[in-house]
């Protein structure tokens, strides 16, 4: 009966290896469509901006807040987002309160900023 046991737990085990090992490559090559994101804001007001979307992993995330100058750009930099899906771009001016909207990021190369801009 040990050797029975023995010989099940080591077929286990070797299935168990195998099946991680063939994780490996999909999980690699799913997180090699994304991108970072940088916003332009073609205004004389500066604006102070997040982006809500899936990252590279999958996860729906919230990033940190960034400025942007007038008539300068900010890169969201250390976020990686889902190429050829939307993010939601939230954005202020002061006076005026919070509003949003989808951005759509086109499908890119691994490691390359996508820019937007906005008026």
């Amino acid at each position: 009966m040990g050797n029975l046991r023995r010989k099940l737990t080591i077929a286990a085990l070797a299935l168990a290896s195998a099946t991680g090992v063939l994780a490996v490559p999909a999980t690699a090559s799913a997180a090699t469509a994304n991108v970072q994101i940088q916003i332009c804001n073609d205004n004389n007001a500066a604006l102070k901006f997040f982006l809500v979307g899936y990252n590279d992993q999958g996860d729906w995330v919230n990033s940190r807040f960034w400025d942007v100058p007038a008539n300068g750009c900010t890169t969201a930099s250390n976020y990686w987002w889902q190429t050829n899906s939307s993010v939601e771009f939230h954005y202020v001016r002061p006076p005026a309160g919070w509003t949003w909207h989808q951005v759509y990021v086109p499908k890119s190369k691994n490691g390359r900023t996508f820019t937007y801009h906005q008026s």
